[in-house]
């Protein structure tokens, strides 16, 4: 095998590899992504409720369906109120209108959240 073989082979091989990893994620979804990270390591557990959902109609690799999600949400020792998110809800937790969730709010901004569980 010859050295372009070679150098052939191993784009190959790294385009297979890559293309099972969903690179070429739009800087929306690293953007989510990155929020998604920041609210596991300090958003605070919060009890709400999901008033409406609509699909944008972007998806991503691993089968996900990005959503607007108008929430009411119920904080302990806070007034409820109401906020909206876009994240993306896949077929293997799938969230509904009108379903109780838990979801994680940054502490400095109550206005970013993510759902992350149901009550």
């Amino acid at each position: 095998m010859g050295f372009m073989d070679r150098v052939k082979q191993a784009a190959e091989s790294a385009q297979a590899a890559t293309s099972k990893v969903g690179v070429g994620a739009s800087a929306d979804q690293m953007a989510l992504a990155n929020k998604a990270k920041k609210l596991m390591n300090e958003g605070v557990d919060t009890p709400a409720h999901i008033d409406s959902m609509a699909a944008t109609g972007n998806t991503d690799t691993p089968g996900g369906t990005e959503y607007v999600i108008n929430l009411t949400v119920r904080p302990a020792g806070g007034d409820p109120y109401q906020t909206t998110t876009n994240q993306y809800v896949y077929p293997r937790t799938p969230y509904s209108e009108g379903e109780d969730v838990t979801v994680k709010v940054d502490p400095a901004d109550a206005t970013e959240l993510m759902i992350f569980g149901r009550t």
